[in-house]
């Protein structure tokens, strides 16, 4: 089983086209837009939205951590010591 050098989808066999480079490695593709868009227009499959590749890309990076300020942290010490002071009396 094949996958398309551009968007990673599976190439079923009988289908997609293969392209040769003249240094001899052989690229599948599974439409001629993937084709289309990495020989002609000189794109890479992993900044291109649609793809599959972005995909996996995106789902791999992490959600951005709050970053909280030094105010922050001190307003939510004090509130946490308010809390304690409560629950002793």
């Amino acid at each position: 089983m094949a996958y398309c050098s551009f968007c990673n989808n599976e190439v079923l066999k009988g289908t997609g086209e293969i392209y040769v480079l003249k240094d001899g490695t052989c690229l599948n593709f599974c439409s001629s837009k993937c084709k289309r868009n990495q020989i002609g227009l000189k794109r890479e499959g992993r900044l291109v939205k649609w793809t599959s590749k972005t995909l996996v890309l995106s789902t791999e990076k992490k959600a951005p951590e709050k970053k909280e300020s030094a105010l922050a942290k001190d307003i939510e010490a004090k509130l946490a010591e308010k809390k304690g002071a409560a629950a002793k009396k």
